[in-house]
Formats: structure tokens, C-alpha cells, sequence
């Protein structure tokens, strides 16, 4: 999701939190940082929405529909203290800035979690993390080319009795 690229910039511009991809094989920034998946997404409610504009040579048919993604964020600190301060930190963006600038891009914060504990019990040690989720809505369109035929041929067959 292209929209995710753009969410983790601008965090990272207005909060200096990293956020990475869950699940992945790779080194892990410095502490804090937080991580997300994306755990859902559906359509919304609402029929799918059918346009045409007619073109010389081709109708382009333009196809809408809601649909709501839910992403998850983890978020790992130096402490059990810290990884709450800076969850806060970024549940805080989507309701406030973050808020404002998904508007900007025609997306809606439709809800957010509060900040949960995630502390998970690993071998020897905790791995500290406290996270929350977020609803997202937002219109997925397509654009496609449709051709014209030109020329059509018919028979015309007259039956008498």
C-alpha cells in the first residue's frame, strides 16, 4: 500500500518515530521504534459506484467503491515506560496532524484504539511493546479503457409462409 510509504514519512517528519514493516527479515532500527501490518481490508458500505466518459476513440469506464483497511502498530522503547510514551505519541498523530494530512489525501481516520499492552514473554526476556489500532477509510478506484467497435455486420432474414 502505496498510502503506507507516505503515512511513515510524514511521521517520521512531524514525530521522528520510525515505523518498519511487521513480519520481515532485516535489522531492526534503534530503539523506539514502532512497526505495522496491515490486518484488514474490506469493503465499506455503500454500492460500488460505475462512471463513463465518453472518448473519440474509447469509453473509459471508472469504477469506485469505500473501502476500510485496518492497520495495526506495535511499538517497541528502551523501557516498558518509554514503548506506552511513544504508542501515545503516535496514537496522538492520528487523531490530531495525522488526521489533517490523511484529509489531504482524501482519507479518513475512522477510528482508533486506545494504546493497549503487547509485552510478549520471549525465551529469557520480555520484548516491551504497547500498540494500538487504526480504521482507515478511503475510495479505490479503477480506470480502464473500453473499445469501440466500429463496424458491425447483421443479417436481415425475412421468413414467408
Amino acid at each position: 500500500m502505496n498510502l503506507m510509504k507516505l503515512i511513515r514519512n510524514e511521521v517520521a517528519t512531524d514525530t521522528s518515530i520510525t515505523i518498519i514493516r511487521a513480519d520481515q527479515l532485516g535489522k531492526l532500527p534503534p530503539l523506539p521504534y514502532a512497526t505495522y501490518k496491515i490486518i484488514g481490508d474490506r469493503k465499506g458500505r455503500g454500492r460500488e459506484n460505475l462512471s463513463h466518459i465518453d472518448q473519440p476513440n474509447a469509453l473509459i469506464e471508472t469504477k469506485s467503491q469505500e473501502r476500510n483497511a485496518t492497520i495495526s502498530f506495535n511499538i517497541y522503547g528502551t523501557s516498558h515506560d518509554n514503548a506506552y510514551e511513544v504508542a501515545s505519541q503516535l496514537r496522538k498523530w492520528f487523531e490530531g496532524r495525522g488526521s489533517l494530512f490523511l484529509d489531504s489525501l482524501d482519507v479518513a481516520v475512522a477510528s482508533v484504539s486506545d494504546v493497549q499492552n503487547r509485552t510478549t514473554f520471549l525465551v529469557d526476556s520480555y520484548d516491551e511493546k504497547w500498540g494500538f489500532d487504526v480504521i482507515i477509510r478511503y475510495m479505490d478506484m479503477d480506470e480502464y479503457e473500453i473499445d469501440y467497435f466500429d463496424k458491425v455486420e447483421y443479417e436481415i432474414t425475412i421468413e414467408r409462409e
